[in-house]
């Protein structure tokens, strides 16, 4: 990245493939993010679901570390910027993200238990008394905790894939070499899958109803094509060396990483990994350990190409 004046990308020759990539990723994407919620539904698939759970964490993460940070350093350090060529910006932005991540979630995590409280307050009083003299089902209480803990997790994470996909889909939309067009559409197909798996795994732990799951699945759904819908349409007026898209595509995807890096660890990995969660079997366990690998090592190999 140091041809500052580059010529914008010839996208005409390639339109065929940049249209298949772009109803490949909504086919997959639209399969990843629902399976969740499918498989949600039978109690007989609730260890394979707890697997995939596990699978989607290490995507997420090596996707954070791998897809999105590793794209925002080399833009960020990008001489065209004008800016420090040695000091680490994306890494930076990416730290500011998971700090905001985190006081986002904590305040959140207070609303809603302030609400909870106001809603118990205005119930009428004979059953308040009534409750009053029963025990705290303790066991209920961590449950609720933990579904709000998801809402919270499900919407930041929703927010870095939209941030990060829009501009990989532009990247597919402009990319000029017909080589390098077909493996991005066949990475970001792989790609859009697995965080679908994750995304949607989310929402079933956040317990939504069907519209609102329907409803921010196809946002993710949507939000990759219409990058590469923006990318085709821009073509050759798009020039990726300009500061001011170097400078949007930078900020955005490292404070993506740093979100999705957050959720990964704190709303993903820990979470899934306790004790609360966790299945007793430890043929499942070792399982979800071996698929919490897998996820981050198809990610990395993924990000060869995209």
């Amino acid at each position: 990245m140091s041809d500052c004046t580059s010529q914008a990308a010839d996208t005409g020759s390639l339109l065929g493939t940049r249209v298949g990539g772009l109803f490949g990723i909504l086919v997959v994407s639209t399969i990843g993010v629902f399976i969740p919620l499918v498989a949600a539904q039978s109690q007989r698939v609730t260890g394979a679901f707890f697997v995939v759970r596990a699978l989607a964490a290490g995507v997420v993460l090596a996707t954070g570390f791998v897809h999105v940070l590793g794209d925002a350093f080399p833009i960020l350090t990008d001489p065209c910027l004008n800016l420090s060529t040695t000091y680490p910006w994306a890494m930076t932005f990416a730290t500011a993200a998971v700090l905001f991540t985190f006081v986002l979630e904590f305040c959140l995590g207070k609303y809603f238990r302030r609400r909870a409280a106001q809603l118990e307050a205005f119930a009428d009083k004979p059953v308040d008394a009534e409750r009053a003299r029963q025990p705290i089902d303790e066991k209920a209480a961590a449950q609720d905790r933990r579904r709000r803990m998801y809402v919270t997790a499900s919407l930041t994470f929703e927010c870095g894939i939209i941030f990060h996909s829009i501009f990989i889909g532009i990247t597919l939309g402009v990319t000029s070499d017909p080589d390098t067009a077909k493996a991005l559409a066949v990475a970001l197909c792989l790609h859009q899958a697995c965080e679908g798996m994750a995304l949607g795994a989310t929402f079933v732990k956040a317990e939504y109803s069907l519209l609102k799951y329907a409803i921010l699945g196809i946002v993710f759904v949507l939000v990759t094509p219409i990058g590469v819908a923006i990318g085709i349409g821009v073509g050759s007026a798009y020039q990726s060396e300009s500061v001011l898209a170097l400078g949007f595509e930078g900020a955005f995807d490292s404070l993506s990483a740093g979100i999705l890096i957050y959720n990964a660890i704190a709303d993903l990995i820990l979470p899934t990994f306790s004790e609360e969660e966790m299945p007793q079997n430890a043929w499942l366990q070792a399982a979800a350990m071996v698929a919490l690998f897998a996820g981050a090592a198809i990610m990395a190999l993924i990000g060869k190409w995209a």
